[in-house]
């Protein structure tokens, strides 16, 4: 009796030492790891998308609402005012993606500062981009 799925036993023929599988167990084995593979695929895929969106969230919105605390603490600022992308950079980590990119996301789309009295605004491009994996509960505060 072999406790083996009759799908996962190979050829019931009997092998010589040193002989190689058959046609019909290279099939078996290739459609096996094909569908593993029909499995696996889009599952890393909306997993890489999340990470991305993750990174936008924590590496580029936070960062930027904290850089925009900063800059209306330490000069006095109204909650009304615009801050320009000058303004926050020195409040931002020197060379860091963020900064080198000028504003902009991991999706290449310049981040919606809005005034100090609000959160940044992630850009419509990159929440359309990543609606698949995203809904407007992920983004919070900056929606």
């Amino acid at each position: 009796m072999n406790p083996l799925p009759p799908i996962i036993q190979l050829s019931a023929r009997k092998s010589r030492p040193g002989s190689s599988p058959s046609v019909k167990d290279m099939i078996i084995i290739t459609v096996a790891v094909g569908l593993l593979a029909a499995i696996a695929v889009p599952s890393f895929t909306t997993a890489r998308l999340r990470a991305r969106a993750s990174t936008v969230l924590s590496a580029n919105m936070r960062q930027v609402d904290a850089a925009k605390d900063q800059y209306m603490l330490e000069n006095n600022k109204d909650k009304s005012v615009t801050p320009t992308w000058a303004d926050l950079t020195p409040y931002l980590k020197a060379g860091s993606r963020l900064v080198t990119s000028g504003g902009k996301d991991n999706f290449d789309n310049p981040i919606i500062i809005g005034t100090l009295g609000e959160n940044p605004r992630i850009n419509p491009k990159t929440k359309n981009f990543l609606k698949e994996v995203c809904d407007n509960e992920f983004w919070g505060p900056f929606s």
